[in-house]
């Protein structure tokens, strides 16, 4: 064993030996599941399902794997049809072989029905090239979760449900529980078929790098004939049977230019393109996911542009050649990676040309395969395609959880699942499509409300006069701000409507937090504007942050004819400014506007209570500094040497690196700044710029400290107000907590 391992250790570091390995062991994984599925396509039609079908499987898997195999861009781009896919054709079989005008079992008739499937994959590969043309790839990774996995669970059950025949060892096809006729059913069989999956669970288990599937399909063939030799007049099932012999060409569609196949076609033209349309979407769906997979694998990346272009040839040709549809498998790219195959067409091509020798020279021995073997081989498929995060959710609802979104999801699993199973796959689908809609819509409508606030709660950072700020206190909670996240567009400006709509009369402001808005559509910004016109008539105003006449969202908002005046007063860069012009906006109405106003020194927070005396004599001590407006009085890093006492204007302090600054407080006339710095000598942390033409008076750390010899009861009458002021905006800070928390 040593020696062998190390012979093929040695084999595999030649690249051709390496490809010829690796496309080997790639075949051998796909020959179970193509004989398999090619049953369960045409399982519809019974007996002709061994002939018709394997046939089809097989022209799949070399045609349009040879194309695939040229043009794909995956790690390792092996074409073969799929369970889902499979499942899907059969359905349309079903619906074709039922037709009152057709006999499906003459050659005209079976000549006509393979006609219209095979036109129905070509269809198929036609709308997956549209799909990749346009750049429709990337959607398949935004299918919502619980969709996929109900969408899989009822391709699983129904895959369950159509293997019960050959596993019971009945005659004929069952699309249903109920038209099993269980009193002939073979037990030896099942049993049979139970051990061929049981094989397939154990490799899987024990040997995961393992063809399971193909050494399950040689283990339960030996099963079945030790049982046949040991109790020859046992029931054990029937055989695959020979296999056709047909070559592989392109003519599948040429019955068209007869009568029959086309009227069929035109009968049934609806069907056609709707199953058409589902194989399309799902094939598209497992291969891109499969490619992703494969991707992790082998390191590498997909075009998921080139990767529809590439199906939807493979599957006009596959098509062409009346083969079944044409995915990228997983199970055969797994074992290629594995093997040392990615990146390698040459081990694609080598994996196809085995499976047409097996298929050309080995149909005798495919003929000697029981049914019973190759159903417990799809048991397994259909247990492997269950969708394993639904497994995971029932597990929480075992453990006791019980959220509301783990509910959501579990409904919208067995919905789709329950449509997929009783309707068909075009409704499952069709279900999943409206579903994820509804589900995107809900998501963006729930999420678009970010918080909620009153101005008490998120006051501006403007630190006003000690009147001004008694009377905001008084009126901030008349200023509502609603931060909001995500897109605003017609499945969530109802939210924004009922939040609205909720303000209570005495809101005198609504300040609307627009910087995490991703986008707004034409439906979000009518709301806008009809919320504006609706508090101006109840006397109150709306405010957009984060929305400028050069910003996206400006722009939009013009471009859908909304707020088109020039001159925006409701506009501002961000919500500390709009809560700022709200504030503005109650002092007016309360007469004590800080626009223009002079405060005199003795009104000022370091001048306060100071007699007539000690203000001239403190006064004499200040150096006026005038500032017209954008000038800074000082910058990050001087020395905090003096303490500013603000007259008129207004002085804004500063900061932020790599090019974002921002405001951290503004100061209105009548307040002091600076007084950090002077009193522990520490220098300027931040930048202070004038806003407008502002007056201001500077004490010097010097003399502030002289007044401590020669004055005591001044300096302490300076150092209480400091203290004063420092309280204030301690206070203010902790009841906007307090209120924010509560």
């Amino acid at each position: 064993m040593t020696e062998l391992r190390t012979n093929l250790q040695r084999l595999s570091t030649y690249p051709l030996r390496r490809t010829l390995l690796a496309g080997g062991v790639s075949a051998l994984a796909g020959l179970a599941i193509a004989l398999t599925l090619g049953l369960l396509a045409f399982a519809p039609l019974g007996s002709s399902a061994v002939h018709v079908g394997i046939a089809a499987a097989f022209s799949g898997v070399i045609s349009g794997g040879l194309v695939y195999a040229w043009l794909g861009s995956a790690a390792a781009p092996t074409g073969s049809p799929s369970s889902a896919t499979a499942l899907i054709l059969a359905g349309l079989v079903a619906q074709l072989a039922r037709d009152p005008l057709l006999d499906a079992g003459t050659d005209h008739g079976l000549l006509a029905l393979i006609t219209v499937t095979a036109s129905c994959v070509v269809l198929m590969g036609a709308l997956q090239i549209l799909l990749g043309l346009l750049g429709l790839g990337r959607l398949a990774r935004f299918v919502p979760q619980p969709v996929l996995a109900g969408f899989m669970n009822g391709v699983a059950l129904l895959i369950l449900v159509s293997q019960l025949p050959p596993l019971l060892g009945l005659p004929g096809p069952a699309t249903a529980l109920g038209q099993l006729d269980l009193s002939q059913a073979q037990p030896i069989t099942f049993l049979i078929g139970l051990a061929t999956a049981a094989v397939v669970w154990l490799l899987a288990w024990k040997w995961p790098r393992a063809p399971a599937h193909l050494l399950a399909l040689v283990a339960g063939s030996a099963l079945q004939a030790a049982l046949a030799g040991a109790w020859p007049d046992a029931q054990l099932g029937p055989y695959l049977g020979m296999l056709p012999a047909d070559k592989v060409l392109p003519d599948a569609l040429l019955p068209l230019l007869t009568s029959e196949p086309l009227r069929l076609l035109q009968r049934h033209g609806a069907a056609v393109l709707a199953c058409a349309a589902v194989l399309a979407l799902v094939g598209s769906l497992e291969s891109l996911l499969a490619a992703l997979a494969s991707d992790q694998m082998a390191h590498g990346r997909h075009d998921s542009r080139r990767e529809l272009i590439a199906l939807g040839a493979a599957n006009i040709v596959s098509g062409a050649c009346g083969g079944l549809p044409v995915v990228l498998s997983r199970a055969r790219s797994t074992s290629m990676i594995k093997a040392g195959g990615a990146f390698s067409r040459g081990a694609v091509l080598v994996s196809t040309l085995v499976l047409a020798l097996i298929y050309a020279l080995c149909g005798p021995l495919l003929a000697l395969l029981p049914r019973s073997v190759l159903a417990g081989i799809m048991l397994t498929i259909a247990v492997a395609l269950s969708d394993r995060w639904t497994h995971q959710l029932l597990r929480q609802i075992r453990a006791g959880e019980r959220s509301s979104e783990l509910r959501w999801s579990l409904s919208v699993v067995s919905l789709v699942c329950v449509v997929t199973v009783s309707m068909g796959f075009v409704a499952g689908v069709a279900a999943g499509v409206l579903l994820s809609m509804l589900i995107f819509i809900h998501s963006m409508n729930r999420s678009l409300l970010r918080g909620r606030f009153s101005a008490r709660e998120r006051p501006s950072r403007r630190i006003y006069g000690p009147a001004q700020e008694r009377q905001l206190q008084q009126v901030r909670h008349c200023v509502i701000l609603l931060e909001l996240e995500g897109a605003l567009f017609f499945g969530s400006a109802e939210r924004l409507a009922l939040e609205t709509r909720a303000l209570s009369a005495d809101c005198r402001c609504l300040v609307l937090d627009m910087r995490r808005v991703s986008t707004i559509d034409e439906s979000g910004a009518l709301l806008l504007q009809e919320i504006s016109r609706l508090l101006e008539q109840r006397g109150a105003s709306l405010l957009l942050a984060g929305v400028a006449e050069h910003n996206a969202h400006g722009q939009r908002l013009r471009a859908f004819g909304c707020f088109r005046e020039r001159l925006r007063h409701d506009w501002w860069p961000d919500a500390d400014h709009a809560i700022e012009a709200a504030e503005r906006q109650l002092l007016i109405e309360a007469g004590l506007s800080t626009e223009q106003v002079t405060v005199a020194l003795s009104e000022t927070s370091l001048l306060r209570g100071l007699s007539p005396a000690q203000l001239a004599k403190v006064r004499d001590m200040m150096l006026e500094q005038q500032l017209a407006a954008g000038t800074p009085l000082f910058r990050e890093g001087d020395p905090g040497d003096r303490v500013y006492v603000l007259t008129q204007g207004s002085i804004s302090i500063i900061g932020g690196g790599n090019g974002l600054r921002q405001r951290y407080v503004s100061y209105s006339p009548g307040v002091m700044l600076g007084e950090l710095a002077m009193l522990d000598g520490g220098s300027r942390t931040a930048d202070a710029v004038a806003d407008s033409n502002s007056v201001l008076y500077a004490l010097t750390r010097e003399k502030f400290d002289a007044l401590a010899e020669t004055d005591p009861a001044l300096s302490a009458r300076l150092a209480r107000n400091i203290a004063l002021h420092l309280s204030e905006r301690l206070r203010s800070a902790t009841l906007s907590w307090r209120a924010s928390a509560a």
